[in-house]
């Protein structure tokens, strides 16, 4: 049940945030090889990375599931 959430949460999340984030934190790739493949700089990975991890908690909360 939960693992459902989280997959439907991921699904949620705008297209850039939710790319980033899957590579960088799910398939656990270096943020330099995540901003190589979207085209953008490091920076940017780690800010849409940071903005999905907070969405994802936001939504997974609402739904009563705290890390």
């Amino acid at each position: 049940e939960v693992r459902r959430k989280i997959v439907q949460a991921f699904a949620r999340l705008p297209a850039k945030l939710r790319v980033a984030a899957l590579l960088a934190v799910v398939e656990e790739r270096p943020h330099k090889e995540v901003a190589d493949a979207l085209g953008i700089s490091t920076g940017a990975v780690k800010l849409r990375v940071f903005r999905a991890l907070r969405l994802l908690r936001k939504d997974l909360g609402q739904q009563g599931i705290t890390p």
